[in-house]
């Protein structure tokens, strides 16, 4: 890759080229609560709170994640633009190696705290049951999480804003695809309720 791209490419395209793959990336990302609420919906108002109930948390996930990714972006990006590529390469994999095993501590936390957490928002046996058995496996996929926000950071420090962009596209048209398929069931793929939403999974019907 060329690396002194930013050097002589002019001020207004390299605002773009580097902005708008990620304002595209932002409105993807919202989708995917937007798409997952809304079949979610579709089985039960205690489904939807167990739903929300649990957000809060996957928030912390992914504020741990991406905090410390976005740290190590600028770390890989300054060594870059000072032409230590040996260091830059130490970053990214000193980056993905530690947000992984933040993923590990954040999944086996978080499920712990989970039925604690629960019980101070509500009574409701249901919404527990529920709020419990969707995090057990979202919080199963932290550490893939946490991996996949630091390659994108790294990719981000390198410049390459659109690989990004397609990444985050193609998991939003997967989970639009997924979610019914997997919620409601179609030929051989078996009915599995909210514990079937791709990403955000939940429990059965109420």
């Amino acid at each position: 890759m060329q690396k002194t791209f930013m050097k002589t490419k002019p001020v207004l395209p390299l605002v773009l080229s580097m902005s708008f793959p990620m304002i595209i990336s932002m409105l993807v990302s919202s989708l995917y609560n937007i798409v997952d609420s809304y079949y979610v919906a579709q089985i039960s108002e205690n489904a939807m709170t167990a739903l929300s109930l649990v957000f809060p948390i996957q928030n912390l996930i992914n504020a741990v994640t991406i905090g410390f990714s976005i740290g190590a972006n600028a770390v890989i990006a300054y060594h870059l633009g000072a032409q230590n590529y040996q260091k830059a390469d130490a970053a990214a994999t000193q980056s993905v190696i530690y947000n992984a095993l933040h993923g590990v501590l954040l999944t086996i936390g978080c499920i712990v705290v989970m039925p604690f957490f629960l019980n101070f928002f509500t009574s409701d046996a249901q919404i527990i049951d529920m709020g419990i058995r969707y995090s057990r496996i979202a919080f199963s996929f932290a550490i893939v999480i946490a991996i996949s926000m630091s390659m994108e950071k790294v990719y981000q420090a390198e410049g390459k804003m659109m690989i990004t962009m397609v990444c985050m596209l193609s998991g939003c048209v997967a989970n639009i695809i997924l979610d019914p398929l997997f919620i409601f069931g179609w030929k051989f793929i078996p009915a599995m309720g909210i514990e079937g939403l791709p990403g955000r999974p939940v429990s059965g019907k109420a």
